[in-house]
């Protein structure tokens, strides 16, 4: 019986070749893109759920609250292990500390007396102790890496970093050098953590290594880094938020108070470092749970859309089928068969579309993985989760694509349906058929309208003035302990005509490098109610970023100490005017005293996503971690080559790097850049699976209509006409879908603009411009089959039956 099925469903699709390739068309893409979206879902909730005790892990975040409100750190402050050790653990199965670096220099010692090989490694490098391997379950490889851990001056890397440094093999026991710093061993090669991890770090040092690597005080309560963070392991059965608690009341006790404000601290589970975006992690990339669950939204439209497609083309079709049901009713066939044979043909189309769908997903997909920065693999046999979502898919689709209008075929009567008196209005009833179109459209008019206001706020990132300029700049991250050599460097870097300024700096105006501190104003005994940022930078940096003085002047070389404000800090300050801050003094941190002698414009030190924060500028070359040059992009090529020559007669031992600093701004918005692209085709998609749509009720309408076409042709009906007797419903159906659509877009777009301190207005205009984008490319697709109705012999129409 069900071989029949199939054999009968196969051969109606092979009769009706428009109306299955179409079906097989709209579902194919919607599938397809709910494939791609699945993969999406699925390898972003995968991070980090290897670990053999995920649910027990916690990295303890800081929380500092002031007057003025409060901030979340992802890091702790330095003496916090040690002062919880001191108490056997506090309570916990374990606890480990790691210290991150992002960018690192590694110089490959020569066993010959060779120059060292050296590499710029971009991949972020910890050190650790040998409870990292206890709590998080990373592979250990055949040498267990934890003795090592526990010694000074030895390190561990990952097999695809020892293959990189030493292509030659046997990586045991070879020397390397960190940073022109830390000369280290190789104790242990480990496997490569997961593509999914928020940990990928490329190699381990020990974490005794740290005294003789960082300046940091490691006693000291006042240093907050991020790149600092603590993970505990909890008994099963404790609460986080009492283990909190205890925490953040164990270590007020054992600390000096702040006048300022009051610090706590949390337990962040470990499933949700990938999606806090706000804190951040190792791995330099979040994604919040909104964005998941959009995209997940989005793949249910689409195939929405695309049954809505296939109910709409089934039912433009029911009539020509009538015969064929009456028949088989007359034949004994009953109406649970008759529906099962439609079901049948549903089924067989929806697995042809899921085939296609399958081919189609391995196409894009290497296409999806370089436009997102993900490492997404496909395979059904051996991904048991995919075979079972495409199971579901299949059957859910062929479920709600197939039901109805296998249910209206077969309630047919068969004397009405063997004398062709099957109306259209007994295959679907207006209000479902327009509650259908309407419900399509909205959803493509809802993608479109986000879509376009994504688009926005893109564009304005680029727009946007940030309160400096940043075009035509390179920075260069300078080496460690390069302070004595700057001034001789500036020199001899201005000698190229290529070259046209050049300013050294803690860091770029704009960068994910903030260094807070507390200060006091105008001799004031305590410290002001919040942080400032400080920015060091040398006396051209004004210059070279054109950010402009509001009151008062620069400081210069010849200023034994001097700083500048910037506006945010005069406002919140509570300062008048910024005349009034000059010749005011400000002690930044514990020591440092030094009259404001300017007062500047507020410019952007982080991305749009934050405030501008208040800060504090002076010089001083020790901290100067970035060499900025601007450049005459017109002999770009050469002034680049004249920045690397000259760096490497400076530092022969380190690697020269550069950026452009627009584009590094630019990657501060890469993953909403992607985001963006990635809602440009699935509305584009949309659209195409909407105007199959549109087909399909164009031609039921042309079905319903026909001799009615005939007699308006007979009785002088031009084609014009014609088409606007099929326009006027469609017409009111996207306008009534446009109306619901407005309101939707403007909730989703409105909730994801957010997430930006500073964002674009939400105006009426991407919403007319969506209305009416859609409803000509509708237009257009209906006027194809209106004018082909229109055109058809009235002799043939009238002879219908």
């Amino acid at each position: 019986m069900i071989k029949m099925y199939f054999l009968t469903a196969f051969r109606s699709l092979v009769r009706n070749k428009s109306y299955s390739i179409l079906n097989i068309a709209g579902l194919t893409l919607g599938i397809t893109c709910s494939i791609l979206l699945f993969l999406i879902i699925n390898y972003e909730l995968s991070y980090d759920t290897f670990h053999d005790k995920a649910d027990q892990i916690y990295r303890v975040t800081t929380t500092y609250k002031t007057g003025d409100g409060e901030e979340k750190h992802m890091g702790i402050r330095f003496p916090i292990p040690k002062l919880l050790r001191s108490n056997d653990n506090f309570g916990m199965d374990n606890l480990t500390q790691v210290f991150a670096e992002e960018t690192s220099q590694i110089n490959i010692l020569s066993e010959n007396g060779n120059a060292p090989k050296r590499l710029l490694e971009e991949n972020p490098v910890a050190f650790v102790e040998p409870e990292y391997f206890e709590i998080f379950g990373f592979e250990t490889g055949e040498i267990d890496p934890r003795p090592g851990l526990a010694e000074p001056n030895n390190v561990v890397l990952t097999q695809n970093t020892a293959d990189k440094y030493f292509p030659e093999g046997n990586a045991i026991g070879k020397i390397i050098k960190f940073n022109n710093i830390l000369t280290l061993k190789v104790t242990s090669v480990i496997p490569d953590p997961p593509a999914t991890t928020d940990f990928p770090f490329a190699m381990l040092i020990s974490y005794p290594s740290l005294k003789n690597y960082t300046t940091f005080e490691m006693d000291n309560f006042n240093m907050l880094y991020s790149n600092f963070q603590m993970y505990v392991l909890l008994p099963e059965g404790v609460s986080p938020e009492a283990k909190a608690a205890e925490i953040t009341d164990f270590v007020n006790r054992h600390r000096e108070q702040d006048r300022r404000g009051t610090e706590s601290y949390s337990l962040q589970p470990l499933n949700n470092l990938h999606f806090n975006t706000d804190l951040g992690n190792f791995g330099q990339r979040t994604i919040a749970k909104e964005i998941i669950w959009s995209m997940a939204l989005v793949g249910i439209f689409l195939v929405l859309v695309a049954c809505i497609n296939f109910v709409n083309l089934a039912t433009a079709q029911a009539v020509k089928r009538a015969k064929e049901v009456g028949v088989r009713k007359v034949l004994g066939s009953s109406k649970t068969q008759l529906v099962m044979q439609f079901i049948g043909e549903t089924l067989l189309i929806t697995l042809l579309a899921t085939f296609c769908s399958v081919i189609l997903t391995e196409l894009a997909l290497p296409y999806l993985n370089s436009l997102l920065d993900l490492e997404i693999s496909f395979s059904i046999l051996e991904d048991p989760v995919i075979l079972l979502f495409l199971t579901a898919e299949v059957l859910l689709v062929t479920l709600f694509a197939g039901l109805y209008p296998a249910l209206i075929l077969a309630q047919f009567q068969p004397i009405s349906a063997l004398k062709s008196r099957i109306h259209t209005q007994q295959v679907a009833g207006l209000p479902i058929r327009q509650g259908l179109v309407v419900l399509q459209f909205t959803i493509c008019q809802v993608l479109i309208i986000c879509t376009i206001l994504v688009n926005n706020q893109m564009e304005y990132f680029k727009s946007k003035s940030l309160g400096f300029t940043k075009e035509a700049v390179v920075t260069v991250p300078l080496p460690n302990q390069a302070g004595q050599k700057i001034q001789p460097l500036r020199e001899v870097l201005l000698s190229n005509t290529a070259v046209r300024q050049v300013s050294f700096a803690g860091s770029p105006p704009s960068s994910n490098f903030t260094w807070g501190t507390n200060f006091a104003y105008n001799n004031s005994s305590e410290d002001a109610p919040f942080e400032a940022n400080l920015k060091f930078a040398d006396e051209n940096y004004l210059d070279l970023y054109k950010i402009q003085l509001k009151a008062g002047r620069a400081y210069t070389n010849s200023d034994s100490a001097a700083v500048m404000i910037n506006e945010t800090m005069r406002r919140k300050l509570g300062i008048k005017t910024p005349a009034e801050a000059i010749g005011k003094t400000m002690r930044v941190g514990r020591d440092f005293k030094a009259p404001i002698v300017g007062v500047v414009e507020d410019f952007h030190q982080n991305s749009l996503h934050a405030p501008i924060d208040p800060t504090i500028m002076f010089t001083d070359p020790k901290s100067y971690l970035y060499l900025n040059a601007k450049i005459d992009m017109s002999q770009k090529q050469e002034a680049i080559a004249h920045l690397e020559k000259v760096w490497n007669m400076a530092y022969p031992d380190d690697v020269f790097n550069y950026e452009f600093l627009d584009e590094t701004i630019a990657s501060f918005y890469q993953e909403e850049a992607r985001q963006s692209k990635l809602f440009k085709i699935f509305s584009f998609i949309a659209i195409f699976i909407g105007c199959l749509g549109l087909y399909g009720l164009v031609a039921f309408m042309a079905a319903q209509r026909t001799k009615e076409v005939g007699i308006r042709k007979v009785l002088g009906a031009s084609i014009f006409n014609i088409a606007v007797l099929f326009s006027k419903e469609f017409i009111k159906l996207v306008l009534m879908a446009f109306v619901l659509a407005v309101p939707i877009a403007y909730y989703i777009i409105n909730l994801w603009l957010q997430d930006f301190t500073y964002r674009v207005s939400i105006g009426y205009w991407p919403f007319a411009l969506a209305g009416i984008a859609t409803l000509l490319i509708a237009l257009f697709t209906m006027g194809t089959q209106a004018i082909k109705a229109a055109l058809a012999n009235p002799v043939l129409s009238l002879k219908s039956e």
